[in-house]
């Protein structure tokens, strides 16, 4: 079922608040809509509720917007905390923030999506490693988007990364944990930090989010064709098709994981794996020791 995506007019309307206010809720990180290619602003059914659960616990509990300023002082502040009873409602996760601010702090953040870069990545996960906490590691990777720069040029390849990173990142805060993080590894290369409990929901909703939106990125007759046409080395036309997204996902379930390259190797695997498919897909490392 393709998932339903709500403009910003018609969610001020159910929520009873202003486009205005949205989007300044948005600039404070407390709701994260849908970018689309054109720029418009789309929320999802989970958001739009978040919106209104906001909305409700604010009044309920007389507290300003202003009273928040960002997520993370929210959370900090134990005056604020205790005239809210309904912390859920609010989506706000100061442990996710920890790390994104920790990151940018160290200026350890990929260029062009503003995302922990490989540096800060590895470093977490072998802490983590260390301190024996159960741990999925999902590698999201693009399929034939070096084509798509070709076709279409750097610039609009760009447009494509920050999009796929605006969207782990989405789906990791709505369906992942706390102290889940979302990190850019380099080129096409994207990685989520989670639990073995979370990770099949968080690709089964970036799967299908990222088929539907991709397409927008493409001219029209492309989306149509479902391909792309590229001049070759002696002029001949190549066609290849509308970018995939494979997603491997390396877990400590059933095995021992000691060092990032050991995760590293065995997501190059998978990948190797996933790419033989003709649709976008998720595979799992299923061995154990």
């Amino acid at each position: 079922m393709v998932e339903k995506l709500v403009g910003i007019g018609a969610t001020a309307k159910l929520s009873g608040l202003s486009e205005r206010t949205l989007r300044y809720w948005e600039s404070l990180g407390l709701i994260m809509p849908t970018r689309m290619p054109s720029g418009h602003r789309k929320f999802s059914k989970p958001m739009v509720k978040k919106i209104i659960a906001l909305k409700e616990t604010l009044e309920k509990n007389k507290l300003r917007i202003n009273d928040l300023v960002t997520s993370s002082t929210f959370l900090q502040d134990e005056g604020l905390k205790s005239k809210v009873r309904d912390l859920s409602a609010f989506n706000i996760k100061a442990q996710m923030d920890a790390f994104y601010q920790d990151a940018k702090k160290n200026m350890r953040l990929h260029p062009i999506t503003g995302l922990p870069d490989h540096f800060f990545i590895q470093q977490e996960i072998e802490r983590r490693l260390e301190d024996a906490s159960k741990i999925a590691v999902i590698y999201a990777d693009l399929e034939n988007f070096r084509r798509f720069n070709q076709k279409y040029g750097y610039s609009r390849g760009d447009k494509v990364l920050k999009f796929l990173g605006m969207m782990l990142f989405e789906k990791s805060r709505d369906f992942g944990n706390p102290l889940d993080f979302v990190g850019h590894l380099g080129s096409d290369d994207f990685l989520i930090l989670t639990t073995p409990d979370k990770y099949r929901q968080i690709c089964a909703e970036v799967i299908k989010s990222f088929d539907r939106l991709v397409l927008q990125y493409y001219d029209k007759v492309d989306r149509e064709s479902g391909s792309i046409a590229i001049a070759g080395r002696k002029g001949e036309e190549l066609k290849f098709p509308i970018m995939l997204l494979t997603m491997s996902v390396v877990t400590n379930e059933r095995r021992d994981l000691s060092h990032f390259v050991q995760i590293n190797d065995i997501a190059n695997e998978l990948k190797h794996y996933a790419s033989t498919f003709k649709r976008s897909e998720m595979v799992v490392d299923r061995r154990s020791n």
